[in-house]
């Protein structure tokens, strides 16, 4: 073991390292596995859990897939925070991934999300109840996934993966149509830029519950934003409410 340390230090990049070794203690059913890795000379593989429906992202851009039907979108967003929910405060650190976007959802023969893309995790003090800003030293993140704070200090919390997922819930509702908008323009622009697929089909009731989530997601001030386990709760709620209502609703269209 001690060898592979060593040969690890010197071969793999920071970025694999350290997901190599976050992802060796993570065990959650919404957390891609790492099956193993291989650093032998020239040969520098890391080998993951095969998620045969590709991500998130391929399915709302439509690629060669059919459009997801709103339940589904709902049952990925719910798996997606669960697993936020498990770094943020199931581990034995706070762990913060840094790189939550629809890319990073992958989707398994089930159509079961896994977050992905560990890379640039950073792990928090052990048994934190509120977790102490992180200095980052170097610029990371999708754009427009990327929280407005870390540009003022360089500093996360656990509140920047939960303005992140906020754009994903954006993307989710919007398919082709996401726009990055300012928050406080929100509000004017949600409902025009609904994807066409599933207008018509969002229950009135989880249709509130779901915007009121993603604009609370969004906001400005980090210590305003829900934590991930208020996002899981409330994303079980508004999709307990579509079904609901889709089992009185006998015509299946909703204005």
């Amino acid at each position: 073991m001690g060898e592979v340390e060593v040969e690890l230090e010197h071969a793999l990049s920071l970025q694999d390292r350290s997901e190599i070794e976050l992802l060796c203690q993570l065990h959650h059913p919404n957390c891609v596995s790492l099956i193993g890795f291989c650093n032998h000379k020239n040969e520098k593989i890391i080998v993951y859990e095969y998620m045969s429906n590709g991500s998130l992202d391929r399915h709302l851009r439509g690629e060669d897939t059919e459009a997801l039907p709103w339940n589904k979108r709902l049952e990925i967003c719910i798996g997606a925070a669960r697993g936020l929910h498990y770094l943020h405060a199931g581990a034995k650190r706070t762990i913060i991934h840094r790189d939550i976007c629809v890319a990073n959802i992958l989707l398994n023969d089930d159509m079961e999300p896994k977050l992905a893309g560990f890379g640039h995790s950073i792990q928090g003090a052990r048994f934190m109840s509120k977790p102490k800003p992180i200095k980052v030293n170097h610029y990371w993140g999708t754009s427009g996934y990327m929280a407005r704070e870390y540009f003022k200090d360089h500093a996360v919390t656990d509140k920047y993966d939960v303005h992140s997922i906020g754009v994903v819930l954006l993307h989710v509702v919007c398919g082709s149509n996401h726009l990055i908008m300012p928050t406080e323009h929100l509000e004017n622009v949600f409902e025009e830029n609904i994807d066409a697929n599933i207008k018509g089909k969002i229950a009135p009731e989880c249709w509130l519950v779901f915007k009121d989530i993603t604009q609370r997601c969004l906001l400005y001030e980090a210590d305003e934003r829900p934590t991930m386990g208020e996002v899981e709760v409330e994303l079980e709620r508004a999709l307990l409410l579509q079904e609901q209502a889709d089992i009185t609703n006998t015509n299946g269209h909703y204005t």
